[in-house]
């Protein structure tokens, strides 16, 4: 469901803001270009936003700097590219509007900002789904989410651990299932992915999950955290 509101998220903001250059290039053509290369550096920014954190507090100021000139960066080279190579326009010939970096900023804090908040809108409005389908070793397999203790990846491979000491191969990445599946689950290493209905026990380091107790990595600590003060 993530994975597909995005799609249509970003969809909707590349038509928005084609009719917003409509006012300062000449024809939709053009301004749909400039609309769809205004993509990269949104995309950029949230992405790297995830990672953003003031728990030190200059680290944090100094990695939003670092944020804002490279989505800035990104933004001026995709009009400047898109405006030379594919509509034969050189930057001075376009409007100053376009290469104001306040709008600039403005616009991507508003677009990811409103994609956070309709996304929490629809976990919480959305039932979750009761059952999956996966392939695993050439099989279709359809399975009860809430029976999932843990998604793991082991290399090549990513497991299913479930409730019933069943366990399931497949060639699905977990970034994948990290799109598909709820907010049931949440992401705590780089290799699991756990159910926080079948949770037992925590620490700041470590998580029990059935029969499993995983460590939680540095990345998503802060995340975790996050989870069980909002639990």
């Amino acid at each position: 469901m993530k994975k597909h509101f995005s799609l249509a998220y970003w969809f909707g903001v590349v038509l928005v803001m084609s009719l917003v250059f409509t006012s300062i290039v000449n024809g939709y053509s053009k301004a749909l270009l400039l609309a769809i290369m205004f993509l990269p550096g949104a995309l950029l920014a949230k992405y790297l936003m995830k990672d953003l954190s003031f728990k030190n507090r200059r680290k944090g100021i100094l990695h939003s700097f670092c944020l804002a000139a490279s989505t800035l960066l990104t933004e001026y080279l995709c009009i400047i590219f898109t405006s030379w190579y594919l509509l034969k326009l050189y930057p001075h010939t376009l409007p100053g509007l376009i290469f104001n970096p306040i709008l600039i900023w403005l616009l991507l804090a508003v677009f990811v900002a409103m994609e956070h908040l309709l996304q929490r809108y629809l976990v919480k409005t959305v039932p979750p789904n009761e059952y999956i389908t996966f392939t695993s070793d050439r099989k279709k397999v359809t399975l009860r989410i809430d029976s999932i203790l843990l998604v793991e990846s082991c290399d090549a491979e990513v497991w299913i651990r479930t409730e019933n000491q069943t366990d399931y191969r497949t060639k699905m990445k977990i970034s994948q299932w990290e799109s598909v599946l709820d907010k049931r689950f949440i992401r705590v290493h780089r290799s699991y992915l756990i159910n926080v209905n079948h949770m037992t026990h925590s620490t700041a380091n470590q998580v029990t999950v059935g029969p499993y107790t995983i460590e939680i990595s540095r990345k998503y600590k802060d995340d975790f955290k996050k989870w069980v003060l909002g639990a």
